[in-house]
């Protein structure tokens, strides 16, 4: 049986809907799960919404993304507008797309206008998982859009990471268990022995209560600045 692994940020409408949508058009030839970095729970106008086409997401639970199920699932979809809206990006692997969509929850306006945003993006996801069912699997995600490709790790990243988990009163077995990794590898990127990727820098904002942005700006510096321009 072939498995898919739906990612955003929250898991809370765009990986939802695409999870209620796969399970009603796949059925039981694929193990369906979707999660996010920071789970925030079902939106409400996600449940309501796919509710007015006939799918009931009320069960589905708004997880945080599992290492392990990155390792064992056959395909990787992750739903953001782009990489740089701070998508969960894993280290590259075969059968991992990118499809890319609005997030509803930030859609701003009257209520009627909101919720034909959630309609919008909701149907662009029915579409975009039809498509899949005929063949079309979408983008390859590109791991060279991401920012992490244009930073440089900073001389003292291990020690910034040391100090900033001691500063929450967190030790490595601590911090290991929140960011639901052996504690080992975490050692390790404390000595400068591991390249991290960019979902384990978005679990040690979540883990440690700070903003990604800052985070990424007390890691890293920006090597090759033309290329931000």
């Amino acid at each position: 049986m072939s498995s898919i692994y739906f990612l955003c940020i929250g898991n809370s409408c765009r990986s939802q809907m695409a999870e209620g949508f796969a399970k009603k058009y796949l059925g039981s030839g694929y193990d369906i799960y979707s999660a996010g970095i920071e789970p925030r729970g079902l939106h409400p106008l996600a449940v309501e919404v796919m509710k007015e086409k006939g799918i009931d997401i009320t069960s589905q639970t708004s997880d945080v993304v599992s290492a392990r199920l990155l390792t064992q699932v056959d395909f990787v979809f992750t739903l953001c507008k782009d990489a740089q809206e701070a998508c969960p990006a894993i280290l590259p692997r075969a059968g991992h797309y990118h499809w890319s969509f609005d997030d509803p929850a930030k859609a701003r306006g009257s209520e009627e206008e909101v919720l034909n945003e959630f309609r919008r993006v909701r149907d662009e996801i029915e579409a975009t998982i039809i498509k899949f069912i005929q063949g079309d699997t979408g983008a390859t995600f590109d791991a060279n859009n991401t920012r992490m490709n244009i930073l440089k790790r900073k001389e003292n990243f291990g020690t910034r990471i040391q100090q900033l988990r001691e500063e929450k009163g967190l030790s490595i077995q601590d911090l290991a268990n929140k960011l639901n990794m052996n504690d080992d590898y975490l050692s390790k990127t404390e000595k400068n022995l591991t390249e991290p990727s960019k979902f384990f820098i978005h679990r040690l904002a979540w883990a440690c209560e700070v903003d990604y942005e800052d985070l990424l700006d007390y890691l890293y510096y920006v090597e090759f600045t033309d290329i931000l321009k």
